[in-house]
């Protein structure tokens, strides 16, 4: 039992009402919406139900069917979902209608909701009349459901809401269609062999399933699924029950001489003899009159045995699965189609990129020299990688790593570096951090060049044009021995022939010719293709 300021849902429980064979009842109050503050009665399944492997998928498939009825005779749910272990149903708050106590009896109740209300605070307004106009309005719910497919399995009175019309007249409507069938679920065999140990452990639970058991035809195991037989069986003992309260307090004759003829019909102790649909148990009341006023035929009344329920229910569960296939490959072509689709504009547009830019963060070698760059990801400017020349290293060796930035200037990339002097931390014992702790340094402690590259897109590669610092501007050419370096730009000059301007060509390094995001674009694309081929073919069953 929940207590009171519980959320379920939407709602917060007022007050606890009680625990039957098919859940535990509450009252409820709506927490938010349109409808703040609006009463609920509300139904949660146990938790040793709900908790059973795949209750749930079954559970949102049975009350998407229940949740489609309504009309006369039905009391419809208003919404049902799931809030971790709870599996709860909605109803509207039937508040009834005030009756007079009779005499000096002291009665517990003053207000009719049900029938059982009704039985017990005013028996003396059951008359034939009213019994017929409770239970044509019966009649046509159950008949709706059973068209639907749908059996109660256990009708009873407190399952049965009363209510007047504009008239006067009494009309009865059927709540929790659908709760019996849940609670036998069974996770063992794909829904269709249910739990043939059906028990309720509890006292009140037990009294309701014993209630519900005098309303079904004798012989009926608590493990069966319910069939149309079960409801029509029912609602003669509800004839029978509300006749029984008039005789204690109007002891007439003969007045229920033409209910009796009904009843012998519709609680027969042979099957065969009984009601064989619903139409024909409403053709069969007692002053009912012509009932295609109310839509029904019995002409157009099929009569469907326990296996053609099941037909109809199986038809149903087809549906339900295949509306979740197509939902779910519906999803499934959503995701594969938005991947391929970012795929391609990814790889059009690093394809542009590459027509601009050398490719980001990958090495570009000089062959038979450690020399090499890289260059980050940028639209005019951007990060860059290189090797220290020897000239910047006061140890004359050069090589190592060095950061610095590239920028576009007159079509050509300049990447320009530098590097810490070690002369001065040698002179004064501090380190390079200490210096710019104290914001010591300048341009004039830091070797800094800038050597300008040309990319070519056909062949991905890059081309040294020239290296700058602040003392000369270095040009690749080639010497005597036919090596390729870098010579001042005054030397080739003013020198003679024997020093030739060349080229110095930075080229990628080796990489696989797959282009990944091309790869994925076909390959969701293809994938897109194929779910929105299978949910055109479900579209079409």
């Amino acid at each position: 039992m929940l207590s009171s300021g519980t959320r379920i849902g939407p709602t917060r429980i007022v007050n606890w009402l009680g625990e039957g064979s098919c859940g535990q009842s509450y009252r409820c109050i709506d927490n938010e919406g349109q409808i703040k503050d609006k009463e609920f009665y509300v139904k949660l399944i146990s938790r040793e139900i709900s908790e059973k492997n795949g209750f749930q998928e079954y559970f949102t498939q049975e009350l998407q069917a229940v949740e489609q009825l309504e009309g006369p005779g039905i009391w419809p749910i208003h919404n049902f979902g799931i809030t971790k272990w709870k599996h709860w149903i909605n109803y509207l708050w039937h508040d009834g209608f005030e009756v007079k106590k009779l005499g000096n009896e002291d009665f517990a109740k003053n207000q009719i909701c049900d029938l059982n209300d009704l039985c017990e605070c005013s028996p003396g307004e059951i008359t034939p009349e009213q019994v017929l106009s409770i239970m044509i309005s019966l009649h046509r719910g159950v008949y709706k459901a059973h068209i639907a497919g749908v059996c109660h399995g256990n009708l009873k009175p407190s399952n049965i809401l009363l209510q007047k019309n504009e008239d006067g007249d009494w009309e009865g409507m059927i709540t929790e269609f659908g709760l019996y069938r849940i609670n036998l679920f069974s996770p063992d065999s794909d829904m269709e062999d249910f739990s043939n140990d059906y028990l309720v452990e509890n006292l009140d639970g037990r009294i309701s399933f014993e209630e519900s058991q005098k309303y079904r035809p004798k012989g009926i195991l608590p493990d069966l699924l319910p069939d149309e037989s079960w409801d029509l069986y029912a609602l003669g003992k509800i004839v029978s029950l509300l006749i029984r309260n008039s005789y204690k307090k109007t002891k007439s004759s003969g007045l229920w001489d033409e209910w009796d003829t009904w009843l012998k019909k519709a609680t027969g102790e042979n099957g065969d003899d009984r009601f064989s649909s619903c139409a024909h148990s409403m053709e069969s009341l007692p002053g009912v009159g012509e009932i295609s006023r109310f839509g029904i035929k019995v002409e157009e009344v099929k009569i469907r045995n326990s296996f053609e329920t099941e037909e109809l229910r199986i038809q149903r569960e087809k549906k339900f699965k295949i509306d979740e296939k197509k939902a779910s490959l519906k999803t499934k072509r959503g995701i594969t189609g938005l991947t391929g689709g970012l795929s391609l504009v990814f790889f059009i547009l690093y394809s542009l990129y590459l027509l601009w830019a050398p490719t980001p963060w990958t090495e570009y070698s000089l062959k038979g020299s450690l020399d090499s760059y890289q260059m980050g990801v940028g639209f005019l400017t951007g990060q860059a990688w290189g090797i220290v020349p020897g000239i910047y290293d006061e140890d004359g060796n050069g090589g190592q790593d060095v950061v610095g930035e590239w920028k576009r200037e007159d079509g050509l990339f300049k990447l320009q570096f530098k590097r810490f002097k070690k002369s001065l931390e040698e002179k004064s014992g501090k380190k390079l951090w200490q210096f710019i702790g104290n914001s010591g340094t300048t341009n004039d402690d830091y070797f800094i060049w800038s050597d300008y590259l040309e990319y070519d897109s056909q062949e991905n590669s890059l081309k040294l044009i020239k290296r700058q610092d602040e003392d000369h501007v270095y040009i690749p050419a080639s010497g005597e021995n036919g090596i390729v370096s870098l010579y001042p730009e005054e030397r080739l000059i003013l020198g003679n022939e024997k020093i030739k301007k060349s080229e110095l060509k930075f080229l990628r390094e080796k990489r696989s010719k797959i282009s990944w995001s091309l790869f994925f674009a076909v390959g969701f694309g293809l994938a897109c293709l194929l779910y929105h081929r299978e949910f055109k073919k479900l579209e079409q069953i």
